[in-house]
């Protein structure tokens, strides 16, 4: 199809929330969910090929049906509150990049595969922190 030389209507969402056809998985309301190779929603990991997606707005079962049977609603911007599988709980983490280790886990140390979840926007404990998924969920 050629480029456009007319205005058009290109029928604009907001994108905050996104619906993503699942893999035959259940996801918990509040995980980390990324999308896998095969274009699914999944629970996020530290698996090669994934690409970060957001927070799940909502808990979906599909684990009794087949890819893309059932859809999930993500999170794609905001901050959230994950489980800081560093553990050091510094100020000094506020600014930094923060990776998927699972679900609801995270670290600002390397990982295997580097999914960035988002930048520490604050510090609580040094179990927990709050990072910003803004410019990383796909």
């Amino acid at each position: 199809m050629s480029a456009t030389t007319t205005a058009r209507e290109s029928k604009r969402k907001d994108g905050e929330v996104i619906a993503y056809p699942m893999a035959a998985v259940k996801i918990p309301k509040g995980a980390l969910v990324s999308i896998n190779a095969s274009g699914y929603a999944t629970n996020a990991t530290d698996a090669a090929g994934e690409t970060f997606a957001g927070v799940a707005y909502e808990t979906v079962d599909n684990s009794a049906g087949s890819a893309g049977d059932l859809s999930i609603r993500v999170h794609t911007t905001g901050t959230f509150v994950f489980v800081d599988g560093g553990g050091n709980g510094a100020q000094t983490d506020v600014g930094v990049a923060f990776h998927v280790v699972d679900n609801q886990t995270v670290t600002d140390a390397a990982t295997s595969n580097n999914l960035i979840a988002g930048i520490a926007v604050e510090s609580i404990s040094a179990a927990s922190v709050r990072i910003r998924i803004d410019r990383y969920a796909s």
